[in-house]
């Protein structure tokens, strides 16, 4: 098949880049950033989603290099990071570029698309949220990426032939990844003295091997209408079982001393000052407090139901996580 992958520097575009040309596919990237977060893809092009001459260009490029049409995109690009990034600037690249790059795939004929969503749509419901909870997002990334998500569902409505799968990962993890997961591991290992409360909420995340299967299975579940799943590993972890895992691994310390979360918070809130004023990234604020010290309790019984097999134990992936973070950090 031939595809469109957008967001291909970073985390999961790139890992797909690869792995999709490893199933034979035929691939093509757009990224308005030249940084990958991986291994750069040669067929990966500088561009804006919210150009349509870029994704035009993009398109005429690989109509002349391989003689045929685009028929899939895989929608991953977006604006994600927890700091420095505007509320406005959210809505612009999660809503706006998603409807630039539904008017591109319209002009173009594609009608197959994989809309990378979040469970941040959610927010953090109280209890567990499974595929059709209802929508209740907390931030601007969790909001805009609903837009985002909508705007899809819009797009595949008006046509009943289009064929649309969204898929919401929770927090994604694996080698080459320095976010979520990645900041818990490095705690535990540079500065194992604390955690935010007893530990006992669950704390779902997906490993980058995972989110790479599911897309699979996306592709292989497509069909004329729309499908969602949420993307997420079992067995569904507290936090103190997470960081009991991650410990278990030679190089990591379980903390010794536990705070409450609106302590927590309110410590953060002092780094949010100069993080503020100076424009730097702090290693603490008082969003990754509240992250930390709550649940994010998601299931994926959808996929299951469908037919879905995780084929790495979260175990497994823990642990090469964390051969690839001491490797790094010798």
């Amino acid at each position: 098949m031939n595809i469109l992958i957008t967001g291909s520097n970073g985390f999961v575009g790139s890992n797909l880049m690869r792995e999709l040309e490893k199933d034979g596919h035929t691939v093509c990237g757009i990224d308005i950033s030249e940084h990958c977060e991986g291994e750069k893809h040669p067929e990966t092009q500088l561009g804006d989603i919210r150009n349509l001459q870029d994704l035009h260009r993009i398109s005429s490029v690989f109509r002349q290099k391989h003689n045929s049409q685009l028929e899939l995109i895989i929608h991953c690009a977006a604006a994600k990071n927890d700091f420095g990034i505007s509320r406005r600037e959210y809505y612009s690249h999660n809503k706006y570029g998603t409807q630039t790059l539904l008017n591109f795939a319209t002009g173009q004929g594609i009608k197959k698309l994989i809309y990378f969503s979040s469970v941040g749509v959610f927010g953090y419901p109280e209890g567990k949220a499974n595929e059709d909870s209802p929508y209740n997002p907390d931030s601007d990334y969790g909001a805009s990426k609903l837009a985002g998500e909508l705007l899809c569902i819009k797009w595949q409505q008006q046509n009943p032939e289009r064929e649309l799968v969204v898929l919401r990962p929770a927090a994604i993890f694996g080698p080459n990844n320095y976010t979520n997961t990645y900041k818990l591991i490095d705690t535990l290992h540079r500065r194992p003295f604390l955690t935010v409360g007893e530990g006992k909420h669950i704390k779902t995340i997906v490993s980058i091997s995972t989110v790479m299967d599911m897309t699979r299975f996306a592709m292989q579940k497509s069909a004329a209408g729309y499908q969602h799943y949420n993307c997420i590993d079992e067995p569904y972890l507290t936090l103190k079982e997470l960081m009991e895992l991650i410990c278990s691994h030679p190089g990591f310390t379980m903390p010794r001393i536990k705070i409450p979360l609106q302590a927590a918070i309110g410590i953060g809130m002092l780094f949010d000052i100069p993080a503020k004023l100076f424009s730097i990234d702090l290693p603490v604020n008082s969003n990754r407090m509240r992250k930390l010290g709550t649940a994010t309790y998601f299931t994926a019984e959808k996929a299951k139901r469908d037919g879905f097999v995780q084929k790495v134990s979260l175990q497994d992936s823990i642990a090469a996580m964390g051969d690839w973070y001491l490797s790094i950090n010798k």
